[in-house]
């Protein structure tokens, strides 16, 4: 059987017919079109409202004290950040004496507190003794553990703050806006305090007068500092004070 050797016009005219036979028919995809449709959809994201912050009334403006924000740091007596000293027998660094001691193995920066004995020696204990209770069992003193009221820490939460070392603002009781009329050295909450002492530099004072010498007034403030000031530097106010110096 004789095989005829294809000619070149033959294999052009295969060639073309392979051609022809895919024209018109779309190109088949392995990506489904709805998932080639997902990826090339656009998420349009609408601006959503956020809650404006509260804004003064006519009238109004932000509170001094507060900056708008309707609390103040705590002022209790002996506050930090929220604590105060545990108010049970435990060891606290600012209470009794306190010294340094050459003691063997211990550095010279170490400080002890002694407690006599009924022998008449004495056993000290230092620093990291702080927030545990001392008792004298048959004479000797005796280191007894950690303070169950403060669990050895020395403090305790603040009973006027809870420990947030936060408080309601006394000017605008928490409402972070106060009467445009309102000042620093004007305003109800500094007027209705019994202490205040108001003096002719502009100083404010919260203390009490202990004594009148002269010209010469000695006060004692809420944080207990001593103060002098002239007679004649003290407001009309405070017109006690200038009656008691006549005297």
């Amino acid at each position: 059987m004789l095989m005829r050797r294809p000619t070149a016009l033959t294999i052009a005219g295969i060639v073309c017919a392979w051609l022809l036979a895919g024209c018109g028919k779309p190109a088949a995809s392995s990506t489904p079109a709805s998932v080639t449709a997902s990826r090339i959809t656009t998420h349009v994201v609408t601006n959503v409202p956020t809650s404006q912050p509260d804004q003064p009334k006519a009238g109004e403006k932000i509170c001094f004290a507060c900056n708008g924000t309707g609390t103040v740091k705590c002022m209790a007596p002996g506050c930090v950040d929220g604590m105060v000293d545990c108010p049970g027998p435990c060891l606290k660094l600012d209470r009794g004496v306190w010294v340094h001691l050459a003691v063997a193995g211990h550095p010279a920066s170490d400080v002890w507190q002694k407690f006599y004995q009924s022998d008449g020696s004495y056993r000290a204990f230092n620093q990291n003794h702080v927030g545990h209770v001392i008792v004298m069992e048959n004479g000797q003193a005796v280191d007894t553990g950690p303070c169950r009221i403060c669990g050895g820490t020395g403090k305790v939460p603040c009973s006027v703050c809870k420990g947030t070392g936060r408080v309601v603002c006394p000017i605008c009781g928490g409402k972070k806006f106060i009467p445009v009329a309102w000042t620093p050295t004007n305003n109800p909450w500094l007027d209705s305090q019994p202490d205040l002492i108001r003096l002719r530099d502009g100083r404010i004072l919260f203390g009490a007068v202990v004594n009148t010498i002269g010209t010469d007034v000695t006060i004692k403030t809420r944080d207990g500092r001593w103060l002098h000031v002239d007679v004649t530097n003290v407001a009309p106010s405070s017109g006690a004070i200038a009656t008691n110096a006549a005297n």
